[in-house]
């Protein structure tokens, strides 16, 4: 779809200078699969600047956990407890780069997440309670989908599925999970995916890359 000129504008180098020195939180994992139920990541501050620098590389002279370790920046507000992720406020300089899909009304908006990920790092499955659009911007990612009719086979706690490894499951420990329905897709640079309330999705960052997830809250709804 058309983003406007963030597909081609968000380099390294430009990323650095629009949103500076400013302080973000982020996720640090010694490995690429990380896994919120185990929580084998740590973390950490750094100036944003730095940070995209380290989340662009490889191998790193300067590390917290290993010089292979991968990086991962989900954008929250001011306030964690009170206030909502948004990129126009939490990045407004960037914010005038992006044009967000007019899928629903203005009133429906509930936020927009930021994303930055290194290289091969890999997201834990798990479903959001709102309909929401994750946006590519720079980079190429797969999504793996699970229909929410399949959560018998997916072994939750909580909000997400136990099974990390989707790919090489080990059905000694999740015999149901070869039920589960797999749905897949790769997005690329200006690519839009829908993900429907309650849809699962495992995300891997084939490549260094910078995403944008719009959630929307429906009219009627309570949250």
């Amino acid at each position: 779809m058309e983003l406007g000129p963030c597909t081609t504008k968000w380099t390294i180098d430009y990323l650095s200078q629009a949103a500076g020195s400013k302080e973000v939180k982020i996720h640090v994992s010694a490995v690429p699969q990380m896994d919120f139920l185990s929580k084998n990541f740590v973390y950490r501050t750094l100036p944003f600047d730095v940070f995209v620098r380290r989340a662009a590389e490889v191998k790193h002279e300067d590390y917290f956990l290993s010089e292979d370790e991968k990086y991962y920046l989900r954008s929250v507000g001011e306030d964690v407890r009170k206030d909502i992720a948004d990129i126009r406020k939490q990045f407004p300089v960037l914010a005038e780069d992006v044009q967000i899909p007019e899928y629903f009304e203005k009133e429906q908006f509930f936020s927009s997440v930021f994303r930055i990920s290194s290289a091969g790092l890999q997201l834990w499955t798990h479903y959001d309670v709102m309909d929401n659009f994750l946006i590519q911007v720079t980079g190429r990612k797969r999504v793996v989908l699970y229909s929410p009719r399949d959560v018998p086979y997916l072994y939750l706690s909580g909000t997400k599925s136990q099974v990390l490894d989707v790919d090489n499951p080990d059905f000694e420990k999740y015999p149901l999970f070869v039920k589960a329905k797999r749905y897949q897709c790769y997005l690329e640079a200006g690519d839009v995916l829908f993900i429907p309330a309650m849809w699962f999705h495992n995300v891997i960052s084939e490549e260094f890359g910078v995403a944008l997830n719009v959630f929307w809250k429906h009219p009627h709804s309570s949250l």
